[in-house]
């Protein structure tokens, strides 16, 4: 598992409570309608059964704390990792809960729980999601990706990977998956790459040791892999693997976490001191096609609590970046593509992952 998060679900120690005011000095709407802005996926503390959706309007400026409990009348589970949109709904894979949870994206209400067990009833664990082709591909932390029909919901194949799989992305109608080894002494250090056309593995490639870190892609089929090396003498690595030729460059960038846009990454980093406490926050702004860092600390507000997961919004070209303190609820910061804070609002325990709802 991601070390990062595990450190923080196992430092967490209140758990949260739905329904607390939950966008700054604003009041909770009750039974909030879905218009145009922003699900936040926040993935609680592990083993505590409190992972929620935060949905913050733009219109309104509201933000309702757990819109998926107040539509649906319970909990969405134990440990959200991941939250995609494919056609006309919504995909939520559950790690601890073992559950891909669908969706309508209009309204928040639940179409189907699925169970994600293998043939002997054991948990399987999904990480994260990708869709193409009318299939979603749920990266399973048991070892193996799964390839799920969006009709039916019948999981068609499945295909073993490497140790503990995470992260993924699509790429060149491949699917990159970022092996981890997880908690094992020795950790993994490669990218299975998977044939969408045949669903089939046709290669291992090796990067930096334990690639827990996110996996993103640019326009010209390149794909970032951030790696969290050993927590010791082997460092984390930002590394590019080059479309056509897989050959693996290190990027002299420190990162935490990223995102690609418009063939720009956007970097959270910081630095840990003595007790454990980030110092130092910063968004970067690094050129993909030119290979070069275009900002080296983007914003100048001064940024709270812990950096946890970052994005940008596809139609206004905003930076959303989610904070955390490991116990209590989470925040969010919009920033304008200049570093201008817009606004923040307040989500739930570690907010862990972004969707953006652009149009009704």
């Amino acid at each position: 598992m991601n070390t990062k998060r595990l450190f923080g679900y196992l430092l967490a120690i209140v758990s949260i409570i739905p329904f607390l005011s939950s966008c700054d000095d604003k009041k909770e709407i009750e039974n909030v309608e879905i218009s145009t802005g922003v699900y936040v996926l926040n993935a609680g503390k592990l083993n505590n059964n409190n992972s929620t959706i935060t949905y913050y309007d733009f219109a309104s400026g509201f933000a309702t704390t757990d819109v998926f409990a107040q539509k649906n009348g319970r909990i969405l589970g134990d440990t959200g990792e991941d939250i995609i949109q494919y056609g006309s709904k919504i995909y939520i894979a559950v790690y601890q809960s073992s559950l891909i949870e669908v969706v309508d994206p209009k309204t928040m209400t639940s179409i189907k729980s699925i169970s994600m067990k293998d043939a002997q009833g054991n948990a399987t664990k999904p990480r994260t999601l990708t869709c193409a082709n009318g299939k979603v591909y749920i990266v399973l932390y048991s070892g193996s990706v799964a390839q799920m029909d969006t009709t039916t919901y019948a999981i068609d194949k499945t295909i073993a990977v490497g140790a503990n799989p995470d992260k993924s992305v699509i790429a060149n109608n491949k699917l990159y998956v970022a092996n981890t080894g997880g908690m094992a002494t020795v950790k993994d250090s490669t990218i299975s790459v998977i044939n969408l056309s045949t669903f089939t593995e046709e290669k291992k490639i090796k990067v930096n040791l334990n690639p827990s870190g996110d996996i993103n892609a640019d326009s010209q089929g390149d794909v970032y892999v951030q790696s969290n090396g050993n927590y010791g003498d082997i460092p984390g690595k930002f590394q590019r693997i080059e479309a056509g030729t897989d050959k693996v460059t290190d990027i002299a960038v420190g990162v935490k976490g990223f995102t690609v846009y418009n063939d720009k990454a956007y970097i959270y980093n910081f630095d840990y001191d003595a007790s454990w406490q980030a110092t130092n926050k910063k968004i970067i702004v690094y050129d993909l096609k030119n290979e070069k860092v275009d900002n080296e600390s983007l914003v100048s507000s001064t940024i709270e609590k812990t950096p946890y997961s970052i994005d940008v919004n596809p139609v206004t070209g905003d930076i959303y970046l989610g904070v955390t303190d490991y116990s209590s609820l989470g925040k969010v910061y919009c920033f304008g593509n200049n570093g201008t804070e817009k606004f923040t609002f307040t989500a739930g325990l570690n907010p862990a992952k972004f969707l953006f709802m652009i149009s009704k």
